[in-house]
């Protein structure tokens, strides 16, 4: 599962412990040590909220069996009656309780040279970058939980919930509703989740293997329902299209750059054009692409800023700053380009390349112009066959 000490806004995670340790280790193959340092090992924390959580989850399953009231939940947990969320009690009443073991509040998250985490993209979110947490949770804690759920009879129900999709459930609302969302939000979906590793762990108990595409259970965003299956590939089309928003230079008009800056106002309009055939949920994805792409753009013109004012290298010269000006002209060219747009942006991203290069005195071969060209044609191809 991992560990996410930081939300998008910067702000502690509250199931955990910002706090936490990391114990290195290295490859197996010494080989593969040189020039990347030390590439794997595990990052530990621990969860100091985790038995009252266990607690609470314990209060619920006896509610759900008729034992206690909502109001004596809610007396015991110190939470109004309006604040405290009950999960659903359909077929469970009467059922037999499985005492399984409580999670001990050691949380463990696999590090690997090169892959990025949802802690690790939430921090880079928590800086200004333009990324998110989402894109980067896996659905093995589904299968782990189905695994367990499925060793269930028909009449008994495990204790404690034991399913750790707290950090994708939060990340998931976080992004779709940009921090608009509430503990009663998050509990909501937790139920659903509850009833997705039920389905997953049937499939298991029927001698299939666990196929979230055969999953009926929705998921609920504000008033949008999704399934499970379609959230993983908005998932997956937000990740690859929002690598274009960040991790380029600026500044000096080249091929390189040139391409950088198309492809991040493509990546923008796609997202736009996905979103569009998604219905309620699609058009939230579109603001929280919208959102990254702006931060995108703002890293530039900030960074470019700072290079300035404190004369970085001796400064930009008319020429550099004219540079970053077509570069952001040449994203927002893209970035507005709609379905049928595409061949008038390219036209016109040639046309301001050529305007910059008559008045510096450079040839268009001299920064790369037919080459961008093709590879931004390449580009928009492979982003179009993403989102169809």
């Amino acid at each position: 599962m991992a560990n996410i000490t930081l939300l998008s806004n910067g702000a502690l995670h509250p199931n955990l412990l910002n706090g936490s340790f990391v114990k290195y280790v290295g490859p197996q193959n010494p080989e593969q040590n040189v020039n990347l340092g030390q590439t794997t090992g595990v990052r530990l924390s621990l969860d100091p909220t985790m038995m009252e959580q266990k607690a609470k989850e314990f209060r619920e399953t006896l509610h759900r069996n008729g034992a206690i009231s909502i109001d004596e939940i809610a007396n015991q947990s110190g939470a109004a009656k309006t604040d405290t969320y009950v999960p659903s009690a359909s077929a469970t009443s009467g059922k037999t309780i499985i005492d399984n073991r409580a999670d001990c509040g050691l949380i463990v998250e696999t590090i690997q040279y090169g892959v990025t985490t949802p802690s690790d993209a939430n921090k880079s979110a928590a800086a200004g970058g333009a990324t998110h947490g989402f894109f980067y949770h896996t659905t093995d804690f589904l299968m782990d939980a189905a695994e367990r759920y499925a060793t269930l009879g028909e009449n008994e129900e495990f204790m404690f919930r034991g399913i750790n999709d707290v950090n994708f459930v939060r990340d998931t609302l976080d992004f779709f509703t940009n921090g608009n969302y509430t503990e009663m939000d998050v509990a909501a979906m937790q139920d659903q989740m509850t009833s997705i590793v039920e389905e997953l762990a049937q499939q298991i108990k029927d001698g299939k293997t666990p196929d979230i595409d055969q999953v009926k259970t929705t998921l609920t965003v504000e008033d949008a329902e999704v399934s499970l299956s379609k959230l993983l590939e908005m998932q997956q089309v937000g990740r690859e299209l929002s690598q274009s928003f960040e991790g380029f230079s600026f500044g000096s008009l080249h091929e390189g750059n040139i391409q950088s800056f198309a492809e991040m106002g493509i990546s923008k309009a796609m997202a736009d054009q996905y979103g569009e055939g998604q219905g309620a949920l699609g058009a939230m994805f579109s603001d929280a692409m919208d959102r990254l792409y702006k931060k995108g753009v703002a890293q530039v013109e900030e960074a470019n800023q700072w290079v300035n004012q404190y004369n970085i290298g001796g400064g930009r010269t008319p020429a550099n700053n004219e540079a970053v000006r077509v570069e952001l002209e040449i994203a927002d060219l893209f970035s507005n380009m709609g379905e049928s747009g595409f061949s008038e942006a390219l036209s016109n991203m040639r046309n301001i390349v050529s305007q910059y290069c008559q008045k510096y005195g450079l040839a268009t071969s001299y920064v790369g112009l037919a080459g961008a060209t093709v590879g931004v044609e390449a580009f928009y191809k492979k982003r179009m066959e993403l989102i169809q």
